[in-house]
């Protein structure tokens, strides 16, 4: 498979062609987010309940876009060129910010974070990371290694899974939505074989 040429896999208004490229797949499914929030009205954004999810969809932005925030914090200051010394800390999440309710807000937050996405360099993908994280509720946060690659991997894949919830939201709402939006590369590939 190296030597096939990249496809792209979402759509977007800033589609990037090397798909095959983990940054590039997960600024092209903010982009394929943001497109969706700009077809939504505010009640739409807002609202909860929506196809039985107690969750708005901007409350699925928010929570996308922590994920997205936590990684960027932690990796390597590309101008410094030092490692980062916050570890990535996923569970630290503060609700009720702007991007849940204010569709503009999320908006513009999405299309930010899909930019920066982007610029991340392969030498601060290949440096070690720690991670912080609650694997049970009655224990503290455990501490772990990792690399900027592998949470990079986990936070495109974190995103198609609340694309997949927001598609269903949606489509309940009348907006139309791509079979695609929110389905994991691998089944995409598997239809694609059949």
């Amino acid at each position: 498979m190296p030597d096939e040429k990249p496809t792209t896999l979402h759509s977007g208004a800033n589609q990037t062609r090397d798909a095959a490229d983990p940054r590039h797949a997960l600024a092209n499914s903010l982009d394929q987010l943001a497109d969706l929030i700009d077809r939504l009205d505010d009640a739409g954004y807002a609202t909860t309940g929506i196809s039985g999810f107690d969750s708005s969809i901007g409350q699925h932005v928010r929570h996308c876009l922590d994920h997205v925030d936590a990684l960027l914090v932690s990796l390597r200051d590309p101008e410094s060129g030092r490692s980062a010394e916050t570890p990535v800390a996923y569970d630290r999440r503060i609700r009720g910010t702007d991007t849940e309710t204010d569709r503009s807000a999320g908006l513009t937050a999405v299309r930010s974070r899909a930019n920066v996405v982007r610029t991340i360099d392969n030498a601060t993908l290949e440096s070690p990371l720690q991670i912080l994280a609650i694997v049970d509720p009655a224990a503290p946060e455990r501490r772990f290694q990792t690399t900027g690659n592998r949470e990079l991997l986990y936070v495109f894949h974190h995103t198609v899974h609340h694309l997949a919830i927001v598609a269903a939201q949606a489509r309940s709402l009348g907006i139309g939505v791509e079979r695609d939006f929110g389905r994991a590369p691998a089944t995409v590939a598997a239809d694609r074989q059949r």
